[in-house]
Order: C-alpha cells, then sequence, then structure tokens
C-alpha cells in the first residue's frame, strides 16, 4: 500500500539517503552535504520549517517532499511552495509522486495558504513534472525562472 504523510524522526536515514540520491541525480555539479541535510531535516521536525512529506509502499519511505510556507510580504495571507519532490527510480511509475503532491496540497488547506507554488528548478524532467503538476493540481504555468550556475 502507497500513502503519503509528515516526516518524523524515525524517517532521517531514508530521507538523507533519497536526499544524496536527488542531488547526485539532478544536481550533478554540486556536493552533497550530509551535515547539512541532517541540519535541514533536523529544523523541519523541530520547526517545521521546512517541512518535509515523505511517501511509503509496504512500510518502506521511497520518496520525499519538501515545502515551505512563506508569509506575504506586502499582503495578508501565507503560501507554500514545493521545493524538492524527489521519489527513488524504481519507483517512479508508481502513484507515489501523486500522492505526495496531494499531501502537500492536503497541507496547505490546513495552514490556510492562499497560492500553491510548485517547480522544478533542475534541468531533470522539467516538463514531464510540470505537466504532472497541472495534471494533479490544476496549477498553471506562470512568468519564468532563470538559473545561472558557477
Amino acid at each position: 500500500m502507497i500513502f503519503a504523510r509528515l516526516a518524523m524522526p524515525e524517517d532521517k536515514d531514508a530521507v538523507l539517503s533519497l536526499a544524496e540520491m536527488q542531488v547526485k541525480e539532478t544536481l550533478p555539479h554540486l556536493d552533497f552535504r550530509r551535515d547539512l541535510a541532517e541540519e535541514t531535516f533536523d529544523q523541519g521536525i523541530a520547526y517545521a520549517d521546512p517541512t518535509f512529506f515523505v511517501v511509503e509502499d509496504n512500510r518502506e519511505v521511497t520518496g520525499y517532499l519538501m515545502g515551505f510556507m512563506e508569509s506575504y510580504a506586502f499582503t495578508s495571507g501565507v503560501f507554500v511552495v514545493q521545493e524538492v519532490l524527489y521519489v527513488r527510480p524504481d519507483k517512479r511509475g508508481t502513484r507515489a509522486a501523486v500522492h505526495l503532491i496531494k499531501e502537500f496540497d492536503r497541507w496547505g488547506e490546513i495552514v490556510g495558504a492562499r497560492e500553491w507554488i510548485y517547480g522544478v528548478s533542475n534541468d531533470f524532467q522539467p516538463d514531464r513534472t510540470a505537466r504532472l503538476f497541472e495534471k494533479l493540481t490544476g496549477a498553471k504555468r506562470v512568468g519564468y525562472s532563470l538559473k545561472k550556475t558557477r
């Protein structure tokens, strides 16, 4: 059975392993730093900033989503931002990503988000991922994101 949920402290090793896989696969020009990843995960557990979601398949964590809740600078309310969505390669094509996205959307409803921001900030299947977000969430493509790499 596949389902998504908020990450718990006991998910740390699984999430960090997935994060390392994600960096190597989608950001190969960057070096994974386990110490920073641990710090980020611990902050997420303690303060929900960022917020981590995991997807389980038969009680094994096979993917994760990392998101943030932010306040608007010049208006009232909050919005949520999906920053990372990663599913282990052997579990792609299952409903793992769907469950993570739906759980992220549900969280946005719970926290009273006025907007949900989804994105792909690397060159790994950006069109395919954007189509998935559009199909599942009804979101539409707006603006541009430009990246310069050193």
